[in-house]
Order: structure tokens, then sequence, then C-alpha cells
């Protein structure tokens, strides 16, 4: 590609963008706003994507994985079929000119599932796996991070069926170890993690894939004595012990503060440590089982920990009539004197306390030196129902966690027979039997890893592209004012185009296309090289220059094409 021949130009002004990739990307001419959460791949942008594309397409088909693709557009009674219509939040609905009510797939198991039902019924048919490039479309409250949040955004998504759990841990491991390929030939393998996380309503765990690095918005969790990365989702914590050295038992006291609440607010009034109050929340069942929930201070409570912990299905925030029924009142809850109809569940956090601070479920009153056994009753059983955070430490040996910041570029999930079971789904076993079809998912977010890579490799002069998604390998520019010069480049451009090198070539002339100009422009946009000619350069040789390193160094024209290949 010529430069004179290119509609976009770059913008060296400070972009609006709030996420660094998107001011980056939105500088150099890859990409536009066009509202939040939504952008425009302009021809640059689009060659880096589809570059990240290629990459995936080749590992997919090595675990013979087959492309197809669905339509954006689904039907509301496949989503209702699964339960999900109105369980997923971040879903787009509309009602189209029939009357029809569709959505706009975030996802595409509604869609796979019942289609691939119409062709895989014998044993003989599997395992089978299929995937696809689309556009997805997420109503996301917080679209603020440029590619790495959108409300429309591009991934490829995969998914796998198989007569059995056997068959199907079997091919996720294969599809594991083609991710991991993956992120290698995007320059991402040594900071990219496989980390274990919730599997939801499927399974016990699935598998997230997270690029570690300060701008990503997930914390995960590494244990160094069993080379393990946990999600925060599924950590289990045990919290730092706070030493009482020498103290005892105080009296304990009701303290009037009127309409204070707040955890350090309480902390201040009560002129004590944040550490010594509690979170105290409560919470009912969908049985209307009502349960205290207590936590030392610092932390907050997780209430999927709750959930299973309890064995209920939902949680939620107790009613002011609920608390009323019970004696007490928002922002003042504590488990002493609560009703023996009321559950209590105390974290580990709470165990080894001496002298805290607790509600008195009574507006206004706050209770200090509260101590186990004299003034409430120690619970048979302490859990870990905290989220955790740095400090903590890995309950089965004790270690301290290792926390990180993490982008997530990739996650795998075994799905069961969650959505196969929705669609009657089953197929002919060796037996003659009919048998449930299993699947597994596999989503990779194309245009999030574009952003990622964008921030990462970064520097102060703009963007640093791999070799292996770069939109041209080389820059090649021409300085000097002689049309000779001009028609050498030409000559340049073609030899290395020839040779199979990728090109995009300065050839802009006239006084406001100098030298700076275009080296700013080789920096801001980051392909691998550049290749300079110049009437200031020995006649017969360029200079080329790497993007990442900066190093410089003269080559015989002669020598190029294996110099670059």
């Amino acid at each position: 590609m010529r430069y004179s021949n290119y509609s976009i130009t770059t913008n060296k002004e400070t972009s609006s963008e709030n996420a660094v990739n998107a001011q980056l990307l939105t500088k150099a001419g890859f990409i536009r706003k066009t509202l939040a959460g939504a952008y425009t791949f302009l021809p640059m942008g689009l060659k880096v994507l589809r570059n990240i594309e290629q990459i995936v397409r080749e590992e997919m088909e090595s675990v013979g994985c087959q492309e197809m693709l669905m339509p954006s557009l689904v039907p509301k009674e496949n989503w209702v079929q699964t339960g999900r219509w109105d369980t997923v939040d971040v879903l787009y609905k509309m009602t189209i000119s029939d009357g029809k009510e569709v959505a706009l797939a975030p996802t595409h198991e509604e869609t796979v599932t019942p289609l691939m039902n119409e062709f895989l019924n014998s044993h003989k048919n599997f395992p089978a796996s299929v995937y696809q490039f689309q556009t997805k479309f997420r109503n996301e409250p917080r679209a603020k991070s440029g590619l790495l949040r959108g409300r429309e955004f591009l991934m490829k998504d995969a998914y796998s069926f198989h007569t059995s759990q056997e068959c199907l841990d079997e091919y996720y491991e294969k599809m594991a170890t083609a991710y991991h390929r993956v992120y290698e030939r995007l320059g991402l393998g040594d900071i990219t993690k496989y980390v274990y996380a919730s599997g939801g309503d499927f399974s016990q765990f699935s598998h997230e894939f997270q690029t570690i690095s300060p701008i990503g918005e997930d914390e995960i969790y590494y244990i160094p004595s069993e080379d393990k990365y946990l999600n925060k989702e599924i950590v289990a914590s045990q919290a730092p012990k706070v030493s009482y050295q020498d103290e005892t038992e105080k009296p304990m006291e009701t303290v009037v503060g009127e309409n204070i609440t707040g955890l350090e607010a309480i902390a201040e009034f009560l002129n004590i440590e944040v550490e010594r109050t509690t979170k105290t929340v409560m919470f009912t069942t969908e049985t209307g089982q009502l349960v205290a929930a207590a936590v030392r201070s610092g932390y907050d409570i997780d209430e999927h920990k709750l959930q299973t912990i309890l064995g209920c299905e939902s949680l939620t925030f107790a009613t002011d009539e609920q608390l009323a029924s019970v004696g007490t009142t928002a922002g003042y809850v504590g488990i002493i004197g609560l009703p023996a109809s009321v559950k209590i569940i105390c974290d580990e956090s709470m165990e080894n306390r001496l002298n805290f601070e607790m509600g008195s479920n009574e507006k206004n009153k706050h209770l200090i030196n509260v101590n186990w056994n004299r003034d409430v009753e120690k619970p048979a059983q302490f859990y870990d129902i905290k989220t955790p955070k740095p400090g903590d430490f890995y309950p089965k040996t004790g270690e301290k966690y290792e926390v990180m910041n993490a982008v997530e570029v990739g996650n795998i999930f075994k799905l069961g027979t969650k959505f196969t079971d929705a669609f009657k789904f089953n197929h002919i076993a060796e037996n003659g039997k009919s048998e449930p079809v299993v699947m597994g998912c596999y989503g990779i977010g194309i245009s999030r890893v574009m952003g990622v890579i964008a921030e990462i490799f970064a520097d102060e002069k703009g963007l640093v592209w791999p070799q292996n998604i770069a939109p041209y390998q080389v820059y090649l520019a021409v300085f000097g004012k002689n049309q000779e010069l001009y028609d050498q480049g030409t000559e340049i451009y073609e030899t290395l185009q020839n040779a199979g090198i990728t090109v995009f070539f300065d050839d802009r002339q006239g006084k406001k296309f100098g030298p700076g100009v275009k080296l700013g422009d080789f920096e801001l946009m980051g392909m691998p090289k550049c290749v300079v000619l110049s009437d200031r350069i020995e006649n017969g040789k360029v200079e080329i220059i790497d993007r990442k390193t900066g190093d410089k160094e003269l080559v015989e024209i002669s020598q190029l094409v294996s110099k670059l290949s």
C-alpha cells in the first residue's frame, strides 16, 4: 500500500478516549469510536484484526474444528427454552416488523445446539466441533475501556459435542493446548496464564486465559507451591491474624451515635481501628430463610461463597420489613440477640477476635468490646465467606498469595448437558440406547486481544506490533526531494512485495512530509521495521530501524530481502 493512495491519516493530537488502547489506536488511524462501546475498524486496524483471526483460525483447524457463521439475530423462544431470556441482563432485545421478539446474541449456545441437533444423531458422528468469527453484542453498563469492554465486539466462539464426559475432557485439553499456541504466536505467551475460574451452572471449574498487565480489571491469585493461578471469584482465603498481645477482655458497652453508619465512620466515632468493627449483612434465600452473615471489616461478603455454603439457589438483601420482623434495622445489624430463626454464618476472620465492635440491632446504637462466649455464643464453625484481597493466605499451605492484575483474553467451559437437555439433543449410543450429548464451549475476544496487545506493547511514541499481527511488516520511507530517489523507492517496494513481504510505502512528497513527519507516523503506527531510503545514506544502501528496540542498521539494498525475510 502506498501512503499517497491511503485515505486515512494519523492524528497526533490527544484523543478524547479514556482508555490508553483506544487513544493509541485512534491517533494511529486504526479505529474510530462510533458510540460508547462500538468502534469502526479502519483499513489498518482491520488488517490487524484479520491477522489475529488467521492465527486463531489455523489453531482451530489444527484440532479439527470447522468454521461456520451463524446470524447475530436470535429468536426469543430458543433463549426461553434454556431459561436465559430473563436472566442474562446484558441481552439486547427487540421486536421486529412481524411482531416477533428477537435478541442480538452475546453468545451462540442457543443457536448452535438446535442447529447441530439436526446433523448429529449417531455415536459415529462424534466428536464434532464448529467455530465462528462473529460480532457479539452486550448491553454493558460500563463501556469505558476502549476495545477491552465493548457493547459490540468481534469474538471467536467454538462449540464441541461429545458422547461422554470423558470424550469432552480429552478434547478440552486439546483445545487448551491450542489456546496456548495462539497466545504464544500473538506474542503474549509468557504473560498469559491458565487460570482456574468458576464453572457457573455447568461444572466445578472453567478456565480463563488471563494476560498479566496493570491495565487489567481482574485480580488473579497465584499459589507458588502449586504453580497454580486462580480467579478471585474462586479463591479460598485466610485473613491475616490481628495481634492482641497483652490485651485483656474489656466490659461490653453500648455507645449511642446518631445516624453514624459506614464502618470507617463508626471506627472514627468510636476511636477504634477499622479492623475491630464488624460488617454484618442480612440476606434472605428463595425459601424466605433469613441469614445474618458477619465478616471482619476490611472485607466484603462474597455472595457466591455464602450461597454455596447455604446450598440455596439465590440470595437477596433482606427488606426493611424483614429486618424489623427479627428485631433489627438497616445499618445496625449485629448477631447478638437475633432470634433462633435467623441462620448466622461467620467468616473465619471473626474467629480469634477480642474486644470487637458490632451492631446492636437498635438504631443509633453500637456495641463495643464484644467478646465470644461472654457476650455472644461463639459459633461451632467458621467459614470462608469473604471476597479475598492482597495479603490473604492460602488455607491449605499457609503461604501468602501472589496477587496480580490481568485482562481476560479467552475462556473455555465444560457445559455438560445443560443446553443439549434443553433442546432434547441426544444421540444413539453403541448399545442402541438414546444418550445425552455433552458440550464444551471456547471463546477468544478477537477485538479485545487487539486492544490488549496495543496497550501492553506500546511505548511513549506509539504502537509496537508483534511481527505476526502487524498490518504491514515494513514501513518504507523515502527522505529527499529527488524524483530518482522515489523511483528507486518504488523498485524496492515492488521487490519486497514480490518476495512476500508486506510493505506500507510512505511515498508522500512535499515540504510538509519531511523525515520527522514520516518517522513520526512509523513510530505511531508501530510496524516492526522501517526501511529508510535517503540521499544522505551511502549510495546502494538503506537504513533499517527496529521499532521495538530502536536499533539501526545500514544494509546493502541487494541484501534487503534476505535481511527482512
